[in-house]
């Protein structure tokens, strides 16, 4: 059985493209604690996971998910290839998303005005005093989005 669960915080920007055959596709990162003893630096170890989003739930991460904003996600692993340009074949493994959960309420956002009841798969909001309980903020994450390696470009 293929089923992968995940919370963490969307550690970079969301990446949405149109396929050739007119499907929408989002890109991004989900930094995940790897548990909650901090390190020497005081920051609790992450672990980062490419995810992917097609058709709806695409449409509802481009247009609502900012960066650190915190999810669950629910999907299954896919492994795939990448020839670069120079002939060199790259592995890599990403979370293809079946469900989205938006865990927390968005601070600031392009989309702001929206109300969240709108959204689907929404979780009931937590209030600001427990509202980041259980996963780290990625200021408290000890890898950098950009140590996670080269994006892979698709």
């Amino acid at each position: 059985m293929n089923i992968v669960i995940l919370s963490g915080r969307v550690a970079t920007d969301i990446d949405s493209r149109v396929t050739k055959d007119g499907r929408l596709v989002s890109h991004f990162n989900l930094a995940t604690p790897t548990g909650f003893k901090r390190n020497k630096d005081g920051k609790i170890p992450a672990e980062f996971h490419r995810i992917n989003a097609w058709g709806k739930i695409a449409e509802n991460c481009r247009d609502y998910l900012v960066k650190g904003r915190q999810l669950n996600i629910r999907g299954h692993l896919s492994n795939n290839t990448y020839t670069t340009s120079d002939g060199k074949h790259l592995k890599f493994s990403e979370v293809t998303a079946d469900k989205v959960e938006f865990v927390d309420m968005p601070r600031s956002s392009k989309n702001s005005n929206i109300p969240t009841t709108n959204i689907k798969d929404t979780a009931i909001p937590l209030d600001e005093s427990n509202a980041s309980v259980g996963v780290p903020t990625l200021q408290d994450m000890s890898i950098p989005a950009s140590d996670f390696g080269p994006e892979i470009p698709l």
